[in-house]
């Protein structure tokens, strides 16, 4: 008998157009019925949109083809808006592996040739759809940029301003902080000897990537920019042009020797600090000039940064290849020993507990189909925080199944000869996907393994 999985996907809007996920539910399984189909499983993304295929029971599907026959909706859009995830998604993942995609509304069926041709005509379509409409919003931001008026997307206002009846208006308090930033940045040419004496005069000290931003901003001489074109402000500027020319000169001259680092780090992201919590980051130190070389540490972020936190942290720098070195060593001798692993058994059933939250979506969108008067922004923040849940369930669903981690005889190999014979990148993988996280308590080096 072919195994089918029913595909239902449906944002807040969708639900007044009568595609709600009951109805979409009902359908589809009446179809599936009438072929004499087995249901294998049904795949509901709630409050997503079509644009993106970043939606977690798709991901679930995906990762199911092997045990699927043919995948089931209720219209093509459902799928997909975009014609290119729509033919990447057919082509590339249900094709390939000898899954056929129905959708009942436009009577298509990949199994067909005409199947075939019509789902790449009617994709072209909803993509126009989606065009069309980004086209009028990227219309709408350019006209506001063009009229001075800067972007409101979120709920935050850039610093040194603030929002009233749609302009932005100079915040004086944090426009004093931002132009002693300027001066302070002018004299020193470091934003860490920033942080330093903003701290001292008793500011409050940002991240050293907000002040970043900040220095190069031309929104504080005046102008808001939108897809890399500046435009005239209607707003009062902070800055003089002068200066910010001069800053600007100067950032492109100190980029900073510890950019990209840890890129080439291979502990990146994994080392944390007993002492404080904060995440180890990658530094390196200028040009020796005994020997011309840079030496390269992972130092806490406390430490790197102190006037970002009340006390400066002491614990220790280790230097990178030392600290690598043992890290691969210590993982080289754990998993030479460890020949076999035992599964654990799934003892919550993830499965039900997500069908529960699709049904709670689903009620929440009839609710607000059956009863206008509803806010749709609470409707939204609900089924926003249902995803989440969902998410965050998918996740230890899979982390369950993958807690314990099974070492094959290629992987034995390749610890067995140092990594030596690996590249950076592959090396890099075995690192992030064996080892959760790495403490450093001054000399000691405590890791925390995946398996």
């Amino acid at each position: 008998m072919i195994k089918a999985a029913i595909y239902i996907r449906v944002s807040t809007q969708d639900q007044i157009e009568n595609y709600s996920i009951e109805v979409q539910k009902e359908r589809l399984e009446a179809y599936c019925k009438a072929k004499n189909w087995d249901i294998y499983n049904i795949y509901i993304d709630g409050g997503y949109s079509g644009a993106t295929l970043d939606r977690p029971d798709l991901k679930r599907l995906l990762k199911d083809l092997k045990n699927i026959d043919a995948i089931v909706v209720y219209k093509l859009d459902r799928l997909s808006r975009s014609q290119k995830d729509t033919l990447e998604l057919i082509e590339e993942h249900f094709l390939k592996n000898d899954v056929d995609f129905v959708s009942i509304t436009e009577t298509l069926d990949t199994s067909t040739p005409f199947g075939k041709a019509m789902i790449g005509i009617l994709s072209v379509f909803a993509q126009l759809e989606r065009e069309t409409i980004a086209e009028r919003m990227r219309m709408g931001h350019i006209k506001r940029a063009e009229n001075g008026l800067r972007g409101m997307g979120g709920d935050y206002d850039p610093a040194g301003y603030k929002r009233e009846n749609g302009f932005l208006v100079i915040n004086e308090e944090e426009a004093n902080h931002i132009r002693k930033a300027f001066d302070l940045y002018e004299t020193h040419h470091s934003i860490t000897q920033v942080q330093e004496r903003l701290k001292e005069e008793g500011f409050p000290v940002w991240r050293f990537r907000r002040y970043r931003d900040i220095l190069s901003n031309h929104l504080y001489v005046g102008y808001v920019s939108f897809a890399g074109k500046l435009y005239k402000g209607q707003h009062d500027a902070i800055i003089k042009k002068e200066q910010f020319e001069c800053v600007q000169s100067l950032l492109g001259r100190h980029k900073g020797h510890n950019s990209h680092k840890a890129k080439n780090s291979l502990l990146s992201g994994l080392v944390r600090c007993e002492h404080c919590g904060e995440p180890y980051v990658a530094y390196s130190t200028g040009i020796s000039e005994k020997n011309k070389k840079h030496y390269y540490y992972y130092i806490c972020r406390a430490r790197r940064f102190p006037s970002e936190y009340d006390e400066k942290c002491s614990n220790k720098n280790w230097n990178r290849s030392k600290l690598e070195s043992l890290v691969l060593s210590e993982l080289n001798n754990v998993l030479i020993k460890k020949t076999k692993t035992e599964q654990k058994s799934q003892s919550v059933d993830y499965e039900k507990i997500i069908k529960a939250i699709d049904k709670k979506m689903s009620r929440l969108l009839s609710l607000y189909a059956s009863d206008t008067k509803i806010s749709i922004d609470l409707i939204e923040k609900q089924i926003e925080d249902l995803n989440i849940e969902k998410e965050q369930l998918i996740k230890k669903q899979q982390d369950s199944l993958k807690d314990h981690i099974e070492v094959t005889e290629e992987m034995l190999d390749s610890i067995k000869s140092d990594f030596k014979s690996l590249d950076f990148k592959s090396t890099q993988v075995i690192v992030q996907k064996l080892i959760k996280d790495i403490y450093i308590d001054g000399n000691n080096v405590i890791i925390d393994w995946r398996f």
